[in-house]
């Protein structure tokens, strides 16, 4: 009653939205699968993926989509290999390993510059054949069941499963729209683009500080990226979507739930706004919810309602897997490791027994395996394995000795009223509105009671680990994309009080089931700025563009830049960091890169920011002008030239008058020998300032260089006492002074003092540059000037 009466006092007050395109669509599609499925006697299941097949072809996506279901099977396929024969989990199970495995070999290459289109179309192919045998059982037990796809006799199964497959439909169809979210632009599709064009991942913590983090989703962006682009990084996060759906059926199954059951639980997770929020923008807690999801469900059958010891152990080893996977997609799992582990205390009794230490063992190597290797490597190069953050206690230099604290635009904590909160004030607890973290929170208290005075030993103990995440989660960041897991559980907690009659009658379940599911679809929408479908987005190439034009011209703006950066020479970004798809790295004067930050405010004059600009190689600028000061932006506009405007973000190219106008050598004009070596018998004339030199005794001079800087080495020469050769000359030395390569050019003296000029680039790792005033031969030239300008 409690429950009833908050909820009629929350909806009472509530501003009500206009349909919004994605639910409009949903109600189309499940009109026309209603129908289909009267007419044909297909399952609607059968129905929707026809659907989703007729409209990638017509929106031409379908090589995505054909990448999207290789890499599936192929995860599928690897995952039972490694499981075995003997192996008799489900075929999400196997999915989640292949897919945990595939995803880790993708970011150890991505230390190595080898990530190219066919180097992972053989990682995808290997497994399938490989494991041709499963490959055909899999591939034969698919075309079964979809031969054998009919509808339900039963009215209620029909229409729930109409209704997820038109979910379904349009979280597909929602990965076809262009990527407009922040984070997907300045993280999640970044990092597979990057890795596209440049072939591997350059872990540098000064440019991104993010660049160290558990990235274990996006190495899995990554493969399928590489064969069909942005659409097939966004499908399969979709396709996570829809397998943490599979999952919440699995665990409410476990639980003791029946099939009609699970499609209210599905029903729920799908219609929730955030979890739709999740597949409208590249995020990354769908692959970890995957993880989180089968790790849980896992160590609730370690419990003692698996009745055989020997299963619980392989289940304790599948769930160190499973959380290792997790850790190295998301260090929010550590918040969650905690509520896992009591649980696991609390059931003792069932895995404390004879071959506990084997299973321990193997459960913690798998553990360790997958999911330690980003802290250590981000220990071993920065000195905090969790960089930035803690870093007061690790002290890596990079970072200032602070702890690292992000935007504080959430709070933290929870209180007696936060689900109240989450339900109406969703804008405390992400970038949304009312209505964003769905409607089922507040049959939660309910629904727990239910759950006691039924005696649901198995329902509690997800219970426990839902809330418990939820809490441990909130003490450190009440944000709901971070408890997304507990949205997944919540799904199963809700249906399995209100299956059993014991407590409430079955038209009132299905009263309040159909009330929650029409509220959450109606707003639908409210937990993302990103959802929207716009047809001509979706049908063709110059509606996409048109929609960024429109929507986020900063996404253009780096097409252009590409075409123009042909040395891909780093790109000042005074703009918010949405650079996915830039081809060089990006430099963002915000907390993403604390020294360029400090720097470019550090520049106060035109001088400091052309010497500033050089130092760095940069070419190109993108900016947004109300990201900087008036002081700023003139400065900026002082020294670059505009290029193309595009609703108020600017591209702008560093002007060639500064370029190559910065003297690096002491004394060019020869005014004295300081900062020069001479290799005797080498002469200098003090009086004219003339260098006499040859190839055997060249005169040297060492300065300081950062490789990819480009440098103008122009020499005045004459011959000294018969026609010869002159060289120009410099050598490229690392940092511990051993010699990398030598740029030179040759030229023809005259007996008149004669300019000669020569442009090079320093190659990589180069450190330094000794420039050379020397001949060509043993007959002696003479220099009046060199110049080495950058």
């Amino acid at each position: 009653m409690a429950t009833v009466a908050l909820s009629i006092y929350g909806l009472s007050n509530l501003d009500y939205p206009g349909l919004n395109s994605s639910s409009q669509l949903i109600f189309i599609i499940a009109l026309s699968l209603a129908a289909l499925t009267a007419l044909t006697r297909k399952s609607p299941a059968f129905l929707g993926l026809g659907f989703i097949v007729v409209i990638a072809i017509a929106c031409g996506q379908a090589w995505p989509m054909i990448v999207i279901a290789v890499f599936c099977l192929s995860s599928t396929v690897l995952g039972r290999s490694i499981l075995g024969n003997s192996a008799t989990e489900s075929w999400s199970t196997y999915f989640l390993i292949g897919a945990g495995v595939l995803g880790t070999f993708t970011g150890l290459a991505a230390h190595l510059p080898i990530n190219y289109a066919w180097l992972y179309s053989i990682l995808l192919l290997l497994p399938l054949f490989i494991g041709s045998p499963y490959t055909i059982d899999i591939c034969q037990a698919l075309y079964n069941r979809l031969r054998t796809q009919h509808s339900s006799r039963a009215l209620t199964s029909n229409i729930l499963d109409i209704l997820i497959a038109s979910f379904a439909c349009v979280y597909v169809l929602i990965a076809f729209m262009p990527e407009i979210g922040h984070d997907a632009l300045a993280v999640h599709l970044f990092v597979p683009s990057h890795m596209a064009q440049r072939h591997e991942w350059g872990f540098d913590a000064q440019t991104y500080v993010w660049a160290l983090w558990p990235m274990l989703p996006d190495w899995i962006y990554s493969i399928v990226y590489m064969l069909a682009g942005e659409t097939a990084a966004r499908l399969i996060n979709s396709t996570f979507i829809l397998l943490i759906a599979w999952q919440v059926r699995e665990m409410l199954m476990w639980a003791g739930g029946n099939t009609n059951h699970s499609r209210w639980a599905m029903l729920i997770f799908l219609s929730t706004p955030l979890t739709y929020a999740e597949s409208s923008s590249l995020h990354i807690e769908s692959i970890w919810t995957a993880f989180i999801m089968a790790g849980t469900l896992a160590i609730l059958k370690v419990s003692s309602f698996t009745p055989d010891a020997k299963g619980r152990f392989a289940q304790l080893s599948l769930a160190g897997a499973m959380l290792g996977f997790s850790l190295a997609a998301k260090a929010v799992t550590l918040s969650i490791l905690p509520i896992l582990l009591f649980f696991l205390l609390l059931q003792y009794k069932a895995w404390a027994k004879k071959g506990l230490l084997r299973a321990i063992v193997i459960g913690s190597l798998c553990l360790i395996l997958t999911g330690a290797f980003p802290y250590l490597f981000s220990w071993h190069l920065t000195g905090n394995p969790v960089f930035p953050f803690f870093n007061a206690l690790f002290h890596s230099p990079l970072w200032p000795n602070t702890n690292f604290e992000p935007p504080a635009a959430f709070g933290k904590g929870v209180s007696w009223d936060t689900l109240y909160l989450m339900t109406f004030d969703s804008g405390r607890y992400i970038e949304g509105k009312v209505g964003a973290a769905g409607f089922q929170w507040l049959l939660l208290p309910a629904a727990a009671v239910a759950l006691v005075l039924n005696g649901d030993k198995r329902a509690l103990s997800i219970l426990l680990i839902c809330v418990g995440a939820l809490v441990t989660t909130f003490l450190s960041m009440a944000y709901l994309r971070y408890v997304m897991p507990s949205f997944a559980m919540l799904s199963v907690i809700l249906v399995l009080p209100f299956a059993v009659s014991k407590v409430f009658p079955k038209a009132a379940c299905i009263t309040a089931g159909t009330l929650l599911i029409t509220l959450n679809t109606w707003f639908f929408q409210s937990a993302t700025y990103y959802g929207q479908l716009v047809s001509s987005a979706l049908l063709s190439t110059a509606g996409r563009d048109n929609y960024l034009v429109n929507r986020l011209p900063i996404r253009k703006a780096i097409d252009i830049v590409n075409t123009l950066n042909t040395g891909r020479h780093p790109v000042a970004v005074f703009a918010p960091p949405l650079m996915a798809g830039l081809s060089s790295d990006a430099l963002y004067a915000s907390w993403y890169n604390v020294k360029w930050k400090n720097e470019f405010e550090s520049a106060t004059s035109e001088t400091q920011l052309v010497r500033l600009l050089l130092d760095r190689r940069v070419d190109w600028l993108i900016i947004d002008q109300p990201k900087l000061s008036e002081e700023q932006f003139g400065l900026l506009l002082k020294v670059s030239t505009s290029i193309a405007q595009l609703k108020g973000v600017e591209v702008r190219k560093f002007n060639d008058a500064y370029r190559h106008s910065q003297e690096r050598l002491l004394n060019s004009d020869l005014s004295s020998l300081e900062g020069w070596n001479l290799t005797s018998p080498a002469s200098y004339d003090a009086s004219h300032k003339i260098l006499s030199v040859s190839v055997k005794t060249p005169a040297t001079q060492t300065i300081k260089v950062t490789s990819g800087q480009s440098f103008k080495n122009s020499v005045s020469a004459r011959c000294s006492t018969a026609p010869t050769p002159g060289r120009i000359q410099v050598n490229w030395l690392d940092e511990n002074g051993a010699f990398i390569s030598a740029s030179i050019e040759t030229f023809d003296c005259k007996m008149e003092w004669t300019t000669h000029e020569m442009t090079v680039v320093a190659p990589p790792n180069a450190h330094s540059a000794v420039v050379y005033a020397s001949g060509h031969t043993e007959t002696p030239l003479e220099f009046k000037t060199l110049s080495f300008r950058q």
